[in-house]
């Protein structure tokens, strides 16, 4: 099983691979401010060349299988 992931809040999304709805990058999540007093969650994610989206969660969504095959850290160890 996955770990266990609350929208609501934020909590364990941290390490996460997700995709950047508008401009469509994958990247791992590096960093999560938790939702307090109505605001929603916002996260920071990092992509393959080094650069950082930042938005709320709903501004990102989960890979398809074929962007998680596609994103480096996916990769199991050679």
């Amino acid at each position: 099983m996955g770990k266990s992931k609350k929208p609501a809040t934020g909590e364990g999304y941290l390490g996460e691979i997700m995709v950047h709805k508008i401009s469509h990058a994958v990247g791992v999540v590096e960093n999560v401010t938790e939702a307090t007093a109505g605001w929603p969650p916002q996260i920071t994610l990092k992509l393959a060349d080094g650069s950082f989206r930042k938005g709320h969660l709903s501004d990102f969504r989960e890979p398809s299988k074929a962007e998680r095959a596609q994103f480096p850290a996916a990769q199991p160890p050679a």
